[in-house]
């Protein structure tokens, strides 16, 4: 590979046994085709390695899902069967191991796609429950409020929903006449002392004509036992 496509790197990489390769550089957009399909990868450039190419998980992550065979790797990309062949012959140890890696594997992503699932759903759940929530709020405030028009509130001549509903005017019948209708007088019965106290401050002027509207007239009954007359019909 010429250097002018050499790039610098900090990735590091290690073998089986945990020992440090040393890493200097990558080379990026580098196509693996087979088939006539090419994958896009970077690789790598390690100088203590004794084998040319490797193909980690970064390429596994792409092609799966894939079957291991004793001849090599296969997958599907764009429907097409592709067969990627093991450089050596295989041992048997080694393939068991790379099936339970893609069983593992797909049983996670299974896994993923389940939860992920299970999230949305109760996402949706947990909304619904909200709105439905929600509506019966309102329909709680819109019972209540009609409760309080229909059963607390007629009956009260203000009520701000039927203005002056229970307003009314008179006269309630035709041809009505103030002075039709009926009262009565009630005499009060006037103690001597009272009646001292009264004449006092008559003649001392203390009781004078009142120019209120609510004043009404008052007799004083002189003959028999001294008695106050008072005319309530003006109040009527």
């Amino acid at each position: 590979i010429p250097t002018k496509y050499f790039k610098k790197t900090k990735q590091k990489l290690s073998t089986a046994n945990s020992e440090n390769l040393r890493v200097n550089f990558k080379v990026t957009d580098v196509h693996i085709c087979n088939e006539g399909i090419c994958i896009k990868q970077s690789f790598i450039l390690v100088t203590d390695l004794d084998i040319g190419i490797i193909l980690g998980q970064p390429f596994l992550e792409i092609i799966k899902p894939f079957k291991v065979k004793t001849e090599g790797i296969t997958t599907k990309i764009f429907q097409q069967k592709i067969l990627c062949t093991f450089n050596e012959n295989p041992i048997t140890k080694d393939i068991n191991l790379l099936k339970t890696f893609s069983l593992f594997k797909e049983h996670y992503v299974n896994l993923i796609k389940v939860k992920e699932n299970h999230l949305y759903f109760t996402k949706q759940e947990i909304s619904n429950k909200k709105l439905e929530h929600q509506l019966q709020i309102k329909e709680k405030i819109d019972s209540l409020k009609n409760n309080i028009i229909n059963n607390f509130c007629s009956d009260l001549p203000d009520v701000f929903w039927h203005k002056k509903r229970h307003m009314v005017s008179l006269p309630y019948e035709k041809d009505f006449i103030k002075q039709n209708i009926l009262t009565k007088t009630k005499p009060i019965q006037m103690t001597y002392k009272l009646t001292k106290h009264y004449k006092k401050e008559i003649q001392e002027l203390l009781i004078r004509p009142s120019k209120s509207p609510l004043s009404y007239a008052t007799i004083y009954k002189n003959s028999g036992t001294p008695k106050f007359v008072i005319n309530y019909k003006p109040l009527d």
